[in-house]
């Protein structure tokens, strides 16, 4: 899909969310500025975060928690070179059954084995619009 507004990219993250069953495990993927963090917030409404607010890029926390429906991770792995997970919890993370991942620079995961994981691509189409690719 195009998106041509930061409204119809979190519209069609909360959509994406509302749709999947727990364990939910959705991985971004794109460049500085594609839109990860605003669509991880519409990925978050779509899993009942009640205040969206709270929902910020956990960069230098490297992981957030949040109560909704499910209770959600949003992780973030910039700082992070590839592979080196080591510490974080990943393991018990993607293992809990009540719960959706969201991860930002999934690229950075290396190794890590996702099965069942939901991947979006997001990528510039134009420097108003983003390209967003759901596998």
């Amino acid at each position: 899909m195009i998106s041509t507004s930061e409204e119809q990219t979190y519209t069609f993250a909360r959509e994406l969310a509302a749709g999947l069953k727990s364990p939910a495990h959705v991985l971004l993927y794109g460049d500085l500025g594609a839109g990860k963090t605003l669509f991880s917030k519409g990925l978050a409404d779509g899993f009942g975060v009640a205040d969206i607010d709270e929902v910020t890029s956990p960069t230098f926390t490297l992981i957030n928690q949040y109560a909704g429906r499910v209770k959600v991770y949003h992780i973030d792995l910039y700082r992070i070179e590839t592979g080196a997970l080591e510490g974080l919890g990943l393991d018990e993370i993607f293992d809990d059954p009540d719960a959706a991942v969201i991860i930002e620079w999934a690229d950075r995961l290396g190794r890590f084995e996702t099965p069942g994981a939901v991947r979006v691509f997001l990528s510039y189409a134009d420097e108003h619009s983003r390209k967003i690719d759901v596998c």
